[in-house]
C-alpha cells in the first residue's frame, strides 16, 4: 500500500472479525509504527501513512550552467532566468490580457520548443479567431492545442513548454498551491506556465500567497500593467527585478505595445 489507510480497510481485506485476530493486527501496527515502516495520521483512531523515505539525489556537481532559452513577452528574459522545471505563474483580472501573453509565449517559443497549450474555455474557432489576429499565417503556428479544465498534472508533458489557459478555481481556493505542485511533480526538464485568475487591484491570483509559493516566476497582469511579483533567477545579479513594473498598450487583442520599460513604481 502507498498513502493513507484505515486499520479497519486491513482486516476487511483479510478476513479478520475475531477478536484475537484484530488484537494480533493491532499489535502488528503498533511495532510497524515503532520501527518506522509507518505513522499515525490525522486524528482518526485507526488512521496511518506509509512513510516513503526516499528521495532523489541532486546531482549539483554536473547541472547545466546555462538557462533554458525561453522567450517572454515584454523581453522578461532580460531580466529573469528560466531553469529546468520551473512553475511560472501569470496571474491575471479581467481582460488583463492573459491569453495574449501565454498566445504570444507561443509564438515566440514554438520554433524551437515542442509546446502543448491547453485552453479551458476556448474552443476551435474561437482560438482560431484569436490567432487570426497575429500578422501570421494560421499554417505557421506549430504547437498542440488541446481542450482541458482540470487534473492539469495527468497530461504534463515532463520535458517541454506546457502552458495552461487557466487553471479554474470557483471554490477551495486552498487547494491552489497543491494543484500547481502537482504540476510541478510531473516536470523534468520542461516548464510549466500557468494562468490564474484575480481580482483586480491584488497582486496574486485565487488562492492567494498558496499561489505563489511554487512559482520561479510570478506575474501579475491588470488591464494595460503587468508586474513581476516574485523573480527568484536574477539575469543580473546586480538588478533586482522583483516589484518591476511596465505599463502597456493590447493591440488588436495580441500584440502588446511597450509604454515605457521596466521600473519599479
Amino acid at each position: 500500500s502507498s498513502g493513507v489507510f484505515l486499520s479497519s480497510e486491513i482486516a476487511k481485506v483479510s478476513s479478520l472479525s475475531s477478536r484475537d485476530d484484530l488484537k494480533h493486527l493491532s499489535t502488528i501496527l503498533r511495532r510497524f509504527v515503532q520501527e518506522g515502516l509507518i505513522e499515525r495520521h490525522g486524528d482518526r483512531n485507526g488512521c496511518f501513512r506509509v512513510r516513503d523515505d526516499r528521495a532523489e539525489d541532486i546531482d549539483f556537481r554536473n547541472a547545466p550552467t546555462e538557462s533554458l532559452p525561453i522567450h517572454w513577452p515584454f523581453e522578461i528574459e532580460t531580466l529573469v532566468r528560466t531553469l529546468p522545471r520551473n512553475i511560472i505563474v501569470v496571474a491575471g483580472s479581467p481582460n488583463s490580457g492573459k491569453t495574449a501573453f501565454l498566445l504570444n509565449v507561443v509564438r515566440l517559443n514554438m520554433e524551437e520548443h515542442r509546446v502543448h497549450y491547453f485552453s479551458s474555455e476556448m474552443g476551435a474557432q474561437e482560438l482560431r479567431d484569436r490567432l487570426s489576429k497575429f500578422e501570421l499565417p494560421l499554417e505557421a503556428w506549430s504547437f498542440a492545442a488541446k481542450e482541458r479544465s482540470s487534473n492539469f498534472a495527468d497530461v504534463i508533458r515532463p520535458d517541454e513548454v506546457n502552458i495552461i489557459d487557466f487553471l479554474e478555481v470557483h471554490e477551495n481556493f486552498y487547494q491552489v498551491g497543491a494543484w500547481i505542485k502537482e504540476i510541478f511533480d510531473k516536470l523534468r526538464n520542461g516548464i510549466a506556465v500557468v494562468a490564474l485568475q484575480k481580482n483586480p487591484g491584488s497582486d496574486v491570483g485565487l488562492g492567494g500567497q498558496r499561489s505563489v509559493e511554487k512559482a520561479r516566476l510570478y506575474l501579475s497582469m491588470e488591464p494595460g500593467l503587468i508586474k513581476i511579483v516574485k523573480a527568484k533567477n536574477w539575469e543580473n545579479p546586480g538588478k533586482n527585478p522583483n516589484g518591476m513594473e511596465m505599463r502597456f498598450k493590447l493591440v488588436k487583442g495580441c500584440r502588446f505595445q511597450h509604454d515605457g520599460y521596466w521600473k519599479r513604481p
